[in-house]
């Protein structure tokens, strides 16, 4: 099996990260130091599974070449065909990424994922990057194949993409001349919340507790039919975001649309037909009753999922351009106020908001 390549300017750490992010039979990665990636790169034989690169390379490479550099390189040459296609991730310690990149969003378009050594010793967060691997590695093996077209890729027939898709992210797929460009989008589908969702974000929505709840999983069952079935579905667990809206209104008969419903609203029109649910307590310091998106501050800061109802949680400006078929973010009230020098909130929201703290 052909591995993944950790290139790395700290053999010791790469090594121990590349062992532990492996999975037998299904994931290899090896570790590479940047001298070794650049030769090879020279010699023109580099053509890995995908790379995890780190964006500090100065203990080798002084400031002559950064990982963000190195993988504009790498890009460029998949460009004209001098390299194979393949997925390229950010892998750094998120104090490296503060100090190397800061805010500066001009190598965000590089890298098909982002992941942060930190918070991989927990067992939830290493698997989640192990199946992200194996799932941005899946779609660029779908894309090389012949056949490109997209609702066979997401499983989706004409009228339902016409319901649950996007014909913005349909232009973006398509205007894409390259794999990598073209996995750009589906890769973004895939990690953001948008036009699909994960259970996290599902159970939110629906304002359930599912840890505490017992009919969660016969609630699972019952959207079995809005569930993504296309490539790569085994490693991203995803639901249609606009098909579990289409279920609230055509089979629950709902009187409001669930986005502008209460947890107690939910709750009520769910419980009677699934047994067991358990409401959502929203967390101190997130305000609303209408949960919806995640507080992306404190995922980064603690990579901790805490909902967020967007009427009550100020808006957060994303660090590049943000296509329409991705949801904005936002940032609990309480988080926010606790982090008021981050350039990206919207001070007027934080303006508007902040007497709610106080009511």
């Amino acid at each position: 099996m052909t591995s993944w390549l950790l290139i790395d300017d700290s053999p010791e750490e790469a090594a121990s990260f590349a062992r532990s992010l492996s999975l037998a039979g299904k994931l290899q990665i090896d570790h590479l130091s940047a001298r070794e990636a650049t030769a090879a790169l020279d010699k023109g034989q580099f053509a890995p599974q995908g790379v995890l690169m780190d964006v500090d390379l100065s203990n080798e490479m002084g400031q002559r070449q950064t990982g963000p550099g190195m993988s504009q390189d790498m890009r460029v040459a998949q460009q004209k065909r001098a390299l194979p296609s393949f997925p390229i991730v950010r892998f750094s310690l998120r104090n490296k990424i503060l100090e190397n990149i800061g805010r500066d969003p001009s190598s965000d378009d590089v890298f098909d994922l982002k992941i942060e050594k930190d918070g991989l010793s927990d067992e939830r967060t290493r698997l989640s990057a192990q199946y992200n691997l194996m799932g941005v590695r899946g779609i660029y093996d779908a894309l090389e194949g012949a056949d490109q077209n997209l609702l066979r890729l997401v499983g989706l027939n004409d009228v339902t993409w016409q319901q649950w898709g996007s014909s913005s992210f349909q232009a973006d797929f398509e205007s894409g001349d390259r794999i990598f460009l073209k996995a750009s989008p589906i890769v973004r589908m895939m990690v953001y919340p948008g036009l699909l969702i994960d259970e996290d974000i599902l159970a939110f929505r629906l304002g359930i507790n599912r840890a505490a709840s017992t009919g969660w999983a016969t609630l699972l069952k019952e959207l079995a039919d809005y569930a993504y079935r296309g490539i790569v579905s085994d490693c991203f667990v995803r639901w249609w975001a606009r098909g579990i809206e289409q279920w609230w209104q055509d089979t629950l008969h709902a009187e409001a649309p669930l986005a502008g419903s209460s947890i107690e609203q939910r709750i009520a029109l769910l419980s009677g037909r699934f047994g067991n649910l358990v409401p959502l307590t929203m967390p101190k310091g997130s305000m609303g009753n209408r949960p919806w998106r995640y507080c992306l501050l404190t995922r980064e800061q603690r990579q901790e999922l805490i909902p967020v109802d967007p009427s009550r949680a100020p808006k957060l400006k994303p660090r590049s351009p943000m296509p329409s078929w991705l949801d904005p973010f936002n940032a609990a009230l309480g988080v926010a106020l606790q982090n008021r020098d981050d350039p990206r909130l919207d001070k007027d929201d934080l303006r508007r908001l902040q007497p709610l703290v106080r009511t």
